[in-house]
């Protein structure tokens, strides 16, 4: 339409219309305003308040993250704690690899004392596969429900990495119920050592620590194998084990101190000292979860306590019973290796352990925490090579050659031997070479200017003095003395193997 056309039309229409012409091209004119000039600021004050908000939320994340990082920190150097104690649980176990049957026995009848169960029988080697590495066994338990449970808890969280593969269970009969199981344990069988003339190598128990650290360092650094003879390393177990296995002759030989001494002879082994080996701190403490409700020994009267089976602790314990009032028939007596006793206590089986030689800065590794102590500077123990009189008076000359052994092993820890060193961080199993040094620190391995004093002195040996003990604690003690433990012929050989040396 042409303007003319346009303005004829506006001057033929009346003044209300008009009106509403000019209002409705106001309307358009505002609208079009909105859209080009104002919609555009409205849209980027909103991105703008957007973007603040999106701000304040990063601002305030950032800020709980920052007030998050020490916890995050203290939990980092937690879980790098679990996991250092998970490695080491699992680490390689090095008497169970030397000896499986053996120390599967031994942990299966330790489970029994923990669970409450009774082991009625062990079937070994019941099956062979030919596309797994291990070996199959079978089981039989006795107990109630509760106790068998926790057997079987114990049985699959076993840090020799037990698989079950069968299980059956008969109905309860007089709240007993019975319990077949069948497992595989991954651990292979080693092949068996044998002397140059086909003869069966002297089986020696040990128990893993540092009193027995030379033997180990002799076996595995070659010095029984220069010494022409084989030596085979089988787990202790506890004192009652090891003394029917010293009775059954399935022992030679095993490291104990004074106090196993004892009770081997209570239990009729006929047994002689062959040598000291070591001469350690005597410092044992009682410990228990950091979360634990005990708060001393005489809050265990009716629990379950974890001590070691070699050393002096159970003395000490003897001793702590006698000045609490208390004997050692009001608490449940289990013995175990120190792993066990970490193992056990994480879990709550058993709700408190003796220990010795655990310091603080161990303690809060392993997440425990010491009730009561007893250490003396002053006072030590000492270790020693306990053998059979049978094998004693047959091999002479193999255990001439032992001995041998163990010294050329001891002058190598004492020298703090590269070779040695590396060995005893294997054996001792802690859990740096700095910890390592600073327990071989503490332990005196055989000083050949003390040895024969150590055998022939009745002061030094100590054995009267124990006896005294005991008996004032009630104990039993068999009639025996340092002439009858120390043969003199033997003695006199040793004279000489030290005048060689």
């Amino acid at each position: 339409m042409s303007r003319p056309e346009s303005g004829g039309a506006l001057s033929r229409m009346s003044a209300r219309d008009r009106r509403a012409l000019g209002i409705v091209a106001l309307f358009l004119f505002v609208i079009a305003g909105y859209t080009q000039l104002i919609e555009p600021l409205v849209f980027r004050f909103d991105q703008a308040l957007e973007q603040r908000d999106r701000a304040e939320q990063l601002s305030t994340g950032y800020i709980q993250k920052i007030r998050m990082l020490p916890r995050r920190e203290q939990r980092l150097v937690e879980l790098e704690r679990e996991m250092n104690a998970l490695e080491a649980y699992f680490a390689q176990d090095l008497i169970a690899q030397a000896a499986p049957i053996e120390s599967l026995i031994d942990e299966l009848t330790a489970y029994a004392s923990i669970s409450g169960s009774q082991l009625r029988q062990l079937m070994p080697d019941v099956e062979t596969t030919l596309d797994l590495e291990g070996r199959i066994h079978d089981l039989e338990l006795i107990g109630d429900y509760p106790a068998l449970r926790r057997y079987l808890y114990l049985l699959e969280t076993s840090p020799r990495r037990l698989n079950l593969m069968e299980l059956e269970m008969n109905p309860p009969k007089e709240g007993q119920s019975q319990a077949r199981l069948r497992f595989m344990d991954p651990t292979p069988t080693p092949s068996r050592e044998a002397t140059a003339d086909n003869a069966e190598p002297l089986i020696i128990g040990v128990h893993g620590g540092a009193a027995d650290l030379p033997v180990y360092v002799a076996h595995t650094g070659g010095a029984f194998a220069a010494a022409q003879v084989a030596v085979g390393l089988v787990p202790a177990g506890s004192p009652q084990l090891s003394a029917d296995r010293l009775l059954s002759g399935e022992f030679d030989g095993v490291v104990g101190s004074l106090y196993d001494l004892i009770r081997y002879r209570l239990a009729g082994a006929p047994v002689r000292v062959l040598m000291p080996l070591g001469q350690l701190p005597l410092s044992v403490s009682l410990v228990s979860r950091t979360d634990s409700l005990i708060d001393g020994l005489d809050s265990l009267a009716g629990k379950t306590l974890g001590v070691e089976s070699l050393g002096m602790a159970e003395v000490s314990l003897l001793q702590m019973l006698y000045d609490t009032g208390m004997s050692r028939s009001d608490i449940d007596m289990v013995y175990l290796d120190r792993r066990a006793m970490v193992r056990h206590l994480r879990s709550g089986l058993i709700d408190a352990a003796l220990v010795s030689d655990l310091d603080g800065a161990r303690l809060d590794y392993l997440g425990l925490r010491e009730l009561e102590g007893f250490a003396d500077n002053s006072s030590e123990w000492h270790s020693y090579l306990i053998v059979s009189t049978d094998s004693l008076s047959r091999f002479p000359q193999r255990w001439r050659a032992v001995s041998q052994a163990l010294l050329d092993a001891a002058r190598g820890l004492e020298s703090q031997d590269p070779e040695a060193t590396g060995l005893a961080h294997a054996w001792l199993r802690r859990r740096n070479p700095d910890a390592t040094a600073a327990a071989l620190s503490k332990t005196r391995y055989v000083d050949p200017a003390q040895f024969t004093e150590q055998l022939t002195s009745d002061a030094a040996f100590g054995l009267d003095f124990l006896q005294e003990v005991l008996l004032e604690l009630g104990e039993p003690v068999p009639d025996t003395s340092r002439s009858e433990l120390v043969d003199a012929t033997w003695l006199r050989s040793m004279q000489e193997v030290l005048d060689e040396g």
